[in-house]
């Protein structure tokens, strides 16, 4: 592996088990067992190497929300695709542990941040129309809207909310949580098949657990 690979991949790393704040580009250099000035040779520094983090994560997350165009069309690939978007999001964690502070300190992606949760948002839309024009949900046009709104603060800050929480989840179990979340705002809509999709959630939602 490069070196300039191998910086991001413990750069990346660390920053999810200790946060980025806590860490600095030197920090990173030990762990690699490389000197500041190899780093600096390839990344001027921390802010350099968060921007390249973000950059991957940001064209791995456009991938993933336009491919679902045309792909949802159940309640399981809905259930499915909610699954991948978490995964990437818990990959490149450190992001949304802390989105505000981060963004604080590196304004220069507080945009771009916005602009991929206003792709989230219209995706979401896009989702709900196509399971509304194969009959799966029935729901309310001027509902979409706020429906979507409580689907994107879930997802935005489902790793910040628990960070306050009292009990400790490891990854597989947080996304489940938090797939099994969103899942339960879609059920209202779905007519006399939810209390069914719903028993089926909590089912597989239990065995996770267990």
């Amino acid at each position: 592996m490069k070196t300039r690979d191998r910086i991001l991949q413990v750069s990346l790393l660390l920053f999810n088990e200790e946060g980025e704040a806590q860490l600095s580009s030197v920090d990173v250099a030990n762990a690699l067992e490389i000197s500041p000035g190899n780093l600096y040779y390839h990344f001027k520094g921390k802010d350099a190497i968060i921007r390249a983090l973000y950059d991957r994560f940001e064209e791995e997350m456009h991938i993933i929300l336009r491919g679902s165009s045309g792909g949802v069309a159940s309640i399981e690939d809905n259930w499915v695709y909610i699954y991948i978007l978490l995964e990437e999001i818990y990959d490149f964690r450190f992001f949304y542990r802390d989105v505000a502070g981060l963004l604080d300190r590196y304004p220069d992606l507080a945009g771009r941040f916005r602009g991929l949760i206003a792709e989230k948002r219209q995706t979401i839309l896009r989702i709900l129309d196509d399971l509304t024009r194969l009959g799966v949900i029935d729901i309310d046009p001027r509902l979409k809207p706020p429906l979507t709104d409580q689907v994107i603060t879930t997802l935005t800050f489902w790793l910040a909310g628990d960070t306050l929480s009292r009990e400790t989840h490891d990854g597989p179990a947080l996304i489940h949580n938090t797939v099994f979340q969103v899942m339960c705002l879609i059920v209202p809509y779905m007519g006399a098949g939810g209390p069914a999709a719903l028993s089926g959630m909590i089912r597989h939602f239990k065995e996770a657990k267990s």
